[in-house]
């Protein structure tokens, strides 16, 4: 207990050294931590766009006319065996006039009434935005389709647009983890610094190499989860900001299944940042402490071949 003491001691110690230089660097892995969680934040929210946009495309496969009723049920079970079809509605070309009628009021299409020139249909609603292409091959090759269409040009722009954002908060967290990782190593190595004679005193009295690397561990790891949690405070004022933002605006008629302050996404938020402050804080602080132990065995062993060699 009173070694346990000791080494939290030394630690409370370390963190009133060089104070300001030490909320400069705590700082800095706060500002990494926030810009992370915000770019974690995007990709998640472009996960869920990209999945709720999914469930409003759908491909409109439109029949040859004079088909069988045979037929037409023939092509409907040939749609529902396609991989990635979810579900597959049957629309005739009178409910279709009926639908182009209402969606075209001013319009006069009474003559049409006597002649409907629009073809019976499905709509296949697709798993995922991914898969539609693959669905729209494979009923294309099917007998007595006259034409298909989905918002190709949407998919295609929208999945260019998701892997550039995708690629670009790759890079930009593996920097701001390596930023991280240098701003907890320049703690640790200021702490070291500041406490070099006290080290040498305890390797001279036989402290053991983990004795005294405990103290700048605790230290690494106060700094980075402190880090994660003031950036989680930052980032769930904001989520809720924005969520608010989007149920007051015209955005929420646009995105109704849009839930912005997700308690899942915040949770999933807060074991990220909290877990990469912990492991970048122990490790950041356990290779600096490393580094200069091994400099001080080395100086030490020179040192000793020095004596020997005046012998």
């Amino acid at each position: 207990m009173r070694s346990i003491g000791f080494l939290f001691r030394e630690f409370a110690h370390g963190l009133t050294q060089q104070k300001f230089l030490h909320f400069t660097y705590g700082a800095q892995v706060t500002i990494s931590l926030l810009v992370l969680g915000i770019f974690f934040v995007l990709l998640v929210g472009a996960a869920v766009l990209w999945g709720k946009m999914g469930e409003q495309l759908r491909v409109h496969i439109f029949l040859e006319d004079n088909l069988s009723d045979a037929s037409v049920n023939m092509i409907s079970d040939q749609l529902s065996a396609i991989e990635h079809v979810k579900k597959v509605t049957y629309r005739s070309k009178e409910e279709a006039l009926r639908i182009f009628m209402e969606q075209n009021k001013s319009m006069s299409l009474s003559d049409l009434n006597m002649d409907n020139p629009l073809p019976d249909s499905y709509i296949v609603d697709v798993d995922h935005p991914s898969n539609i292409q693959a669905v729209v091959d494979k009923a294309s090759q099917l007998q007595g389709i006259l034409n298909i269409r989905y918002g190709q040009q949407i998919v295609e722009r929208y999945i260019k647009i998701l892997m550039l954002l995708v690629g670009i908060s790759a890079v930009t967290i593996g920097l701001l983890v390596v930023f991280t990782y240098s701003s907890i190593n320049n703690i640790i190595g200021l702490s070291i610094y500041a406490r070099r004679n006290e080290i040498r005193i305890m390797q001279l009295v036989g402290a053991t190499g983990w004795f005294i690397r405990w103290p700048f561990l605790f230290e690494g790891v106060f700094f980075g989860v402190i880090g994660a949690l003031v950036a989680l405070l930052i980032l769930a004022l904001l989520v809720s900001l924005l969520g608010e933002a989007v149920q007051i605006s015209e955005l929420s008629v646009a995105m109704p299944t849009m839930n912005l302050s997700g308690d899942l996404i915040l949770a999933a938020l807060g074991l990220l940042l909290l877990s990469l402050g912990l492991v970048i804080g122990f490790f950041g602080s356990l290779n600096k402490v490393n580094a200069f132990l091994n400099r001080e065995a080395e100086s030490q062993n020179a040192a000793l071949r020095m004596r020997h060699m005046m012998k």
